[in-house]
């Protein structure tokens, strides 16, 4: 679970840090979400698989590690 949010809240530092370069660059607030809109709005079929491939990794591991430890704990 310590990973899962370690991911979230690097995806959260990264989406921060594309904001703020925008807005020390001269941009408002709402042209730089718009951004970040447009970049996510234009990706192909292909790209967004990938994405999502890339997207739930974390939740695969968290979920795989939860299973293991609740098989070891009904071994025992």
């Amino acid at each position: 679970m310590k990973l899962l949010s370690l991911y979230f809240m690097l995806a959260f530092m990264s989406l921060l840090m594309a904001v703020i370069i925008d807005l020390l660059s001269g941009r408002t607030l709402s042209d730089s979400m718009r951004s970040i809109h447009a970049s996510f709005a234009v990706t192909s079929l292909q790209e967004s698989m990938v994405m999502f491939v890339f997207f739930s990794i974390p939740f695969v591991n968290a979920i795989t590690a939860y299973i293991r430890k609740r098989k070891h704990k009904s071994i025992k």
